[in-house]
């Protein structure tokens, strides 16, 4: 129990990377969205992700994203066009960007650690 609350439990060996960009959809920039890194092809370590707002994204959090080849998942947020009368209380908003984006997507980056941030941007087109 003292070696768990010490801190000299397992520590990470992951190589991260800090990861910033811009997202943007047919030319325009994604006011609101997140975005989401899935490690595959042997690349070990969790998913990381970020906000997208006003266009710009950037993954710092634990360090960033893993080293390595990545599923992206890219989603963007706006009023409900299907629920009008709820966008004046700031309530329901829905995801607009085609599923080749996000739960069926087609995106991959190779994160590389041979500097301390990664940039990549994302122009999606319709």
């Amino acid at each position: 129990m003292c070696c768990v609350l010490s801190g000299c439990g397992k520590t990470s060996t992951l190589e991260r990377v800090e990861v910033r960009g811009t997202a943007a959809y047919s030319g325009k920039p994604l006011e609101n969205g997140e975005i989401r890194f899935f490690p595959i092809e042997g690349t070990e370590g969790p998913v990381s992700g970020a906000p997208i707002i006003d266009g710009q994204y950037q993954v710092t959090q634990r360090g960033g994203v893993p080293v390595g080849t990545h599923r992206v998942e890219v989603e963007a947020f706006r009023a409900s066009q299907a629920y009008p009368e709820l966008n004046a209380e700031g309530g329901h908003r829905e995801q607009f960007l085609p599923a080749k984006y996000n739960t069926s997507s087609e995106l991959t980056v190779t994160i590389t650690g041979d500097r301390s941030v990664f940039n990549h941007d994302f122009n999606l087109a319709k």
